[in-house]
C-alpha cells in the first residue's frame, strides 16, 4: 500500500464513508500513519456495525481498533437525539459539533487549530469534484450508517493528536449528487460521538505498522488520496 501524492500544505484526505483533515506540520510518516490507521479502523467498524442504529456500536469497534494501532484514546462525549426532525442537512451540524468538541475536548491552541482545520477542510471540499465523486463511489459501494469528520495535527513538540466525530448518517440515493456533507440524513438514530485520540509510537511498532498495511493490501484497498486545501 503506497502513497502516490505528495502533500506538504494542509489537506484533506477522504477515507472510506468518512472525511479527514491533516494539517501540515505533520510529518511524512505520521500522516501516513493517521491515514492508514483511520482507515483500518473504518473498514473494520463499518464490517460488523453497517445498519441505521449502529453508530454507537460503529464507533466504540473503530475506537477498539485503533487503539490497537497505537492510539491513546482521551476525552471522549457523545449525545443523541441532537436534531429532532426525521431529515437533517449534516453539514452544518457535523461543523458545529465538531467546533465545540474540539475546544471541550482539547481547548486552547491546540482545540483552535483543529477546529479551524475542520472548518477549512469542509469548506474546501465543496470546490473539490473529485475528492466529492471519491466519496460518492465510497457510499454507494459499501453503504454504511455511519459517517465521520476528524482532523489531525501535530504540535511543535511532535505529538500527534487526532479529534474524531461520528455521526448517524444515511443519505438516500438522490442525496448522493449533491455536496459531500450537504446530503440530508434520514437515519433514525441520532448519534453522534467524539473522542480526542493521541499517538503513541512506541505502541506502533514497525512490525504493527507493516501487518495493518499488509491486511489492507491483501484486500487490494488503495491509500487514501490527499487533496491539499
Amino acid at each position: 500500500m503506497t502513497d502516490e501524492n505528495t502533500v506538504s500544505g494542509d489537506s484533506i484526505a477522504v477515507v472510506e464513508q468518512s472525511l479527514l483533515a491533516l494539517s501540515a506540520g505533520i510529518s511524512a510518516q505520521n500522516r501516513r500513519d493517521a491515514k492508514t490507521t483511520f482507515q483500518f479502523a473504518s473498514r473494520v467498524a463499518s464490517k460488523l456495525h453497517d445498519r441505521d442504529g449502529e453508530s454507537e456500536a460503529w464507533f466504540n469497534k473503530f475506537l477498539e481498533v485503533m487503539r490497537t494501532c497505537g492510539w491513546v484514546v482521551g476525552k471522549r462525549s457523545y449525545e443523541r437525539d441532537y436534531d429532532q426532525s426525521r431529515s437533517l442537512t449534516l453539514g452544518p451540524i457535523a461543523f458545529k459539533v465538531a467546533s465545540a468538541a474540539g475546544q471541550a475536548l482539547l481547548g486552547g491552541p491546540v482545540g483552535q487549530a483543529i477546529t479551524k482545520l475542520i472548518g477549512d477542510g469542509l469548506e474546501a471540499l465543496g470546490g473539490i469534484t473529485e475528492a466529492q465523486e471519491i466519496y460518492k463511489q465510497n457510499v454507494k459501494g459499501h453503504p454504511v450508517s455511519t459517517t465521520g469528520l476528524a482532523a489531525c495535527i501535530e504540535t511543535p513538540e511532535g505529538e500527534m493528536f487526532m479529534l474524531v466525530n461520528a455521526f448517524s448518517a444515511s443519505p438516500s440515493e438522490n442525496d448522493l449528487n449533491t455536496v459531500v456533507f450537504e446530503w440530508k440524513s434520514a437515519s433514525k438514530d441520532r448519534y453522534c460521538g467524539s473522542v480526542v485520540l493521541s499517538f503513541n509510537e512506541a505502541v506502533y511498532t514497525d512490525a504493527v505498522r507493516a501487518s495493518i498495511e499488509q491486511k489492507l493490501v491483501d484486500k487490494a484497498v488503495q491509500a487514501a488520496t490527499e487533496f491539499e486545501i
